[in-house]
């Protein structure tokens, strides 16, 4: 199995192997399985290069266009963290995708239906189905269907590993192929399917593809920097919330002090919070009366 920052579902891995030349015949079976319908692909829209989307979007979206000769527009996007913003997310990039087609003489009967595929590493639903996709209907006629120039799947592949799929469906077996997280779902979608096979032959291929490596590097670090930004930002407002707490605290007294601190900081491991303070030099009776943690928890920390 490849290196965590090679996994199929890493966002450098999925675009550089469904959009490789010759890796069309993949691509097509995956949108056949997803669509529900034979489709032709017309082009596989390559907007900028792997790096430069690598580099320029560290924690956005290496997003996948491919426009079929019906003249639909497909977005497929990976997601592997869920930063709680998905339908605002995917809302914007079916408006991206409307807005890049409206041209100075453009007409609005020209403009080509979008399908936006959302792949996501999480349950982002509260529906116990793992592929969801969104039908827009009349509010007292619910059979009538309306306005569905976008339509959306939502493919949940948490809820996917944890259940017993039926890997004689191709959607399953194209997602064990992408989700990669069990072995025994991957083995039944290869005898059932002989292009997954063929997929994973390439997949490893591309493993080892030294450009691929870098990119995803580049990727990985990119992730890791955010992150570490970020947990300075909440250390930082953490630090800032407790000075400003107990300097309240001194003019309103030591409850009010507390609840100043916890509100201003949102101080979210108190224990953390209890070892600052410690190393400090504050007592321990003060140090327990603000975080609500015993004095005797606080001695052994």
């Amino acid at each position: 199995m490849a290196t965590k920052i090679l996994a199929m579902k890493d966002d450098i891995m999925f675009k550089a192997f469904f959009s490789k030349k010759g890796n069309e015949r993949f691509l097509k079976d995956f949108l056949n399985a997803i669509l529900g319908k034979e489709t032709k692909i017309n082009r596989v829209i390559h907007d900028a290069r792997l790096e430069q989307l690598a580099r320029e979007q560290k924690y956005g979206v290496l997003d996948l266009d491919v426009e079929l000769e019906s003249g639909e527009i497909i977005n497929i996007e990976m997601q592997m963290d869920n930063h709680k913003n998905m339908e605002k997310r995917t809302t914007f990039y079916a408006s991206k995708k409307i807005i890049e087609q409206l041209g100075p003489k453009a007409k609005y009967s020209d403009l080509k239906k979008i399908i936006v595929i959302s792949i996501l590493n999480y349950s982002f639903i509260d529906l116990p189905e793992y592929v969801t996709k969104t039908v827009r209907v009349a509010e007292k006629h619910r059979e009538y269907e309306i306005n569905n120039d976008v339509t959306y799947y939502y493919i949940e592949l948490e809820k996917f590993r944890n259940k017993n799929p039926d890997m004689k469906e191709p959607i399953n077996q194209w997602l064990a192929f992408i989700d990669m997280e069990r072995g025994d779902l991957l083995d039944m979608a290869e005898k059932e399917n002989k292009l997954i096979k063929e997929a994973k032959e390439e997949y490893d291929v591309l493993t080892g593809d030294e450009e691929v490596k870098r990119l995803a590097e580049i990727r990985l670090m990119s992730h890791l920097e955010e992150q570490a930004a970020l947990e300075c930002a909440r250390e930082d407002g953490m630090e800032k919330g407790l000075k400003e707490g107990l300097e309240e605290g001194k003019k309103r007294g030591l409850e009010e002090g507390k609840k100043q601190g916890m509100e201003q900081g949102k101080i979210q491991n108190t224990i953390k919070i209890a070892k600052k303070m410690k190393e400090q030099k504050i007592d321990i009776k003060t140090i327990s009366e603000i975080t609500g943690l015993t004095e005797e928890e606080i001695k052994k920390m």
